[in-house]
């Protein structure tokens, strides 16, 4: 039996993704979860013969695990079933975020994805400590554990990103006086140095339009980079590696570089399997990690 071409491959699939998507967005009754899954299976299938030769097929897998997450909240499977199903394609290498499955997975499927993830984390599997550190922050915010995902950010060496999320999660769950204090603790000593490197900018400042305040800028362009990565879109892919650039510009005015890069990285490796993304990254002339 012959193997699909990619490309017509690609344009039948996006036809049956477009359909579902329809009867999704129309508020059909019917159980489209089956359908959205098949395609997902059958996408990767294609991706493991073709590889790098498929990479528009990168994002209609996206575009099918989001179409999934979407069937699954209006026709909840066996909450642990799907749990299993989750897990097996996370440490798979797959772009799959547990928020989107949250609805559909429930307590009973999110405890379950618990005591897996928690049972790899004791057992120290090299190859997956890495992706089921990922998950266990995913499952914590997901099931609405603060206390367990400050404790999980924390154990994380000290960056500001992380630092900031700790105060929104905290924000987000009505702790303002917690989130107040560890704001203090944490992040004002940095900004209390920026004066010192800052000096030599403000004598240029003539030349050169004054750049925005970095502790502002800097989670706003991630936060924004997350929103257009999440469309899984090529244009959006394509508008995040720019805001990549000026996040990168960002970081060097504030003397943080190093930052950037250990951001680039962990970006990276999450979303390493969107060959689309990383080739538009590129593109912007963002040094990839290697390995």
């Amino acid at each position: 039996m012959s193997v699909p071409d990619p490309v017509e491959y690609t344009a039948k699939i996006g036809a049956v993704l477009d359909t579902v998507r329809r009867l999704l967005d129309s508020g059909s009754r019917a159980d489209l979860a089956p359908l959205a899954r098949r395609a997902v299976d059958d996408i990767v299938g294609m991706l493991e013969q073709h590889g790098a030769l498929a990479a528009d097929l990168e994002v209609r897998l996206d575009q099918a695990v989001a179409l999934y997450a979407r069937a699954c909240a209006a026709r909840p499977p066996d909450p642990e079933l799907l749990a299993d199903w989750v897990l097996e394609a996370a440490f798979s290498g797959r772009a799959v975020a547990v928020a989107d499955f949250a609805a559909a997975l429930g307590d009973a499927g999110l405890a379950r994805m618990k005591s897996i993830v928690d049972e790899v984390l004791r057992g120290k599997q090299p190859e997956k400590v890495e992706i089921a550190q990922r998950l266990q922050e995913e499952i914590a915010e997901a099931s609405g554990d603060v206390d367990g995902l400050v404790a999980i950010l924390a154990a994380k060496p000290p960056r500001v990103d992380v630092s900031l999320k700790i105060v929104r999660v905290l924000r987000a769950a009505g702790r303002h006086s917690e989130a107040i204090a560890y704001a203090a603790r944490v992040l004002t000593p940095q900004r209390a140095e920026k004066p010192r490197a800052e000096k030599p900018q403000r004598k240029e400042a003539p030349q050169a339009e004054a750049p925005p305040k970095e502790e502002e800028s800097i989670p706003e362009y991630r936060e924004r980079i997350e929103q257009l990565i999440a469309q899984k879109e090529a244009g959006a892919y394509r508008e995040a590696a720019q805001c990549l650039k000026k996040l990168r510009a960002l970081h060097k005015q504030a003397g943080t570089a190093e930052e950037f890069t250990g951001y680039v990285a962990e970006l990276v490796n999450v979303h390493r399997r969107k060959t689309r993304l990383l080739a538009e990254i590129r593109s912007a002339r963002i040094a990839l990690p290697k390995g």
